[in-house]
C-alpha cells in the first residue's frame, strides 16, 4: 500500500467541497491528492467509473477504495488528530454504524448527478 492517496470527489456537490476543504486543512504531510470524479481514469475500475458520482472513491496506486473505506484511508494518512479515529473505524461495530451513516448521507445528497 502506498502512502499517498488520490481522492475523487464530485465537483458539483457542496458537501464534497466542504469535506475536501476540511480534509485539506489537516493534510500537513500532503498525503492526500484531491481530484474531480470526472477526471477519474482507472482502467481496472469499471464499477468505480460507473458509480463515481454516488460514492467517494480513492486510489493509493494499488487499490481502489470507496465510501466508508475511502474515509478510513484518509484518516489513516492524516496522522494528527485523525489516526486514532482510523483505529476506531476499524472496529466491527463502528464500521457497521459508519457504513450505515455514510450510505444515508451519500444517498440523500441534493446534488444533481
Amino acid at each position: 500500500m502506498k502512502d499517498t492517496l488520490t481522492i475523487y470527489f464530485d465537483e458539483g456537490c457542496g458537501i464534497c467541497k466542504r469535506v475536501r476543504s476540511f480534509l485539506s486543512f489537516f493534510d500537513f504531510q500532503n498525503k492526500c491528492n484531491f481530484s474531480f470524479a470526472k477526471d477519474m481514469n482507472l482502467d481496472e475500475a469499471s464499477e468505480a467509473m460507473q458509480n463515481r458520482y454516488y460514492d467517494m472513491y480513492s486510489y493509493d496506486g494499488i487499490k481502489i477504495y470507496s465510501g466508508y473505506d475511502s474515509y478510513m484511508q484518509i484518516f489513516r494518512r492524516l496522522i494528527v488528530p485523525f489516526y486514532p479515529i482510523y483505529l476506531l473505524m476499524k472496529l466491527k461495530i463502528v464500521r457497521k454504524i459508519g457504513e450505515h451513516y455514510y450510505r444515508k448521507v451519500a444517498d440523500s445528497r441534493s446534488c444533481k448527478i
